[in-house]
């Protein structure tokens, strides 16, 4: 990371990696994911995610789809070559620390347009969460759960998506309820604009969540989460099912 980076994850709790993929890489990556499109699983009912939030309710749920590091070649390549992606490594070792380790199977989120948001969440807040935090020390920081949410659709400014709220990584008070749900100070809530290609590295830390999706084309983001090497935040993945050791 260069000090630009450095001070801007500091400040805000996320940082845009641009270009990281090709565009062939995306459409492989959208390829494969149009193969086992069948397998996406809106989120209805119980499953729902806006809460009790009147300004992020919607049409319909987001989706969800798991397991890509299992299907069958060629469909997986492209999703193994993203778990250690070169451009990705230096950015995880400053941030999480040398021999981080993937913490829970990666899922893409997709939004149709009319889907639902997502309430605001984060670990920020008078308690320390043991998994989920942002410290500095000593001139390093130091990070617990970390995402890199991968871009394979463009995301415009008005469009919706994944939204936080800079800096909030460091709040020394819990999120009002009513930011949470995007009733109040909506302003202070940023929405983040990237291209297919992109990935974005945040902190769990910093309070975030998902605006209702606007757009015409559809929303693919792919996250992968990363952990310090002493700590695991999801628990369920010991053994790893023999079709991703493959």
């Amino acid at each position: 990371m260069n000090e630009d980076e450095k001070y801007l994850f500091d400040l805000n709790g996320y940082l845009v990696i641009e270009q990281v993929l090709t565009s062939n890489e995306v459409k492989a990556a959208n390829v494969a994911i149009d193969r086992h499109s069948d397998a996406v699983n809106i989120r209805l009912g119980d499953l729902s995610l806006s809460g009790e939030s009147r300004a992020l309710k919607g049409t319909t749920g987001r989706g969800d789809l798991g397991g890509m590091l299992a299907w069958d070649k060629p469909w997986r390549d492209i999703f193994r070559q993203m778990l250690g992606h070169p451009r990705i490594v230096p950015y995880l070792n400053h941030i999480v620390g040398p021999g981080f380790r993937m913490d829970h199977s990666p899922g893409l989120i997709t939004m149709r347009k009319g889907a639902e948001g997502h309430t605001l969440h984060g670990s920020s807040g008078p308690h320390f969460d043991p998994n989920q935090y942002y410290i500095f020390r000593d001139g390093q920081m130091h990070n617990g759960l970390t995402v890199a949410a991968w871009q394979f659709t463009d995301v415009n400014s008005d469009d919706g998506g994944l939204c936080l709220i800079p800096g909030s990584h460091k709040a020394n008070f819990s999120c009002p309820t009513e930011i949470r749900n995007w009733h109040s100070r909506q302003e202070i809530v940023r929405p983040i604009t990237c291209r297919a290609g992109d990935v974005v590295i945040f902190t769990e830390a910093v309070t975030h969540g998902t605006l209702p999706w606007r757009a015409d084309s559809e929303r693919r983001s792919l996250l992968y989460r990363y952990s310090p090497a002493n700590l695991a935040y999801a628990t369920g993945y010991n053994p790893w099912p023999e079709t991703i050791l493959q």
